[in-house]
């Protein structure tokens, strides 16, 4: 009974972690290629400026980043840390006490 429990405890803590990985990692990318068309955007947008003589200012290409951050992101992110913490504190006990 406590082996089956720690096993299903270990796979769920996986999938978990595995969740919020994928998740996290998607968000990231999307948010660089947003970035990316953001500034091919303001690079055409400047260089339309230069042809047509327009008085060149640095702030009107540059674009005020927005933050995204809320509670299920901040609680995403302390949950994968925790599960860092106790992935790694569990590996240091294993490889400490593991004969060979």
């Amino acid at each position: 009974m406590n082996k089956k429990l720690i096993k299903y405890f270990a796979v769920a803590v996986i999938l978990l972690f595995l969740l919020l990985y994928f998740f996290g990692s998607n968000v990231f990318q999307n948010r660089l290629t947003i970035k990316r068309d953001l500034t091919l955007e303001q690079i055409e947008k400047f260089e339309e400026d230069v042809k047509n003589g327009v008085e060149i200012d640095i702030e009107n290409y540059v674009v005020k980043e927005k933050n995204y951050n809320n509670l299920v992101t901040d609680t995403n992110s302390k949950i994968s840390h925790m599960i860092e913490f106790s992935f790694k504190k569990i590996f240091e006990y294993l490889l400490k006490n593991i004969e060979v």
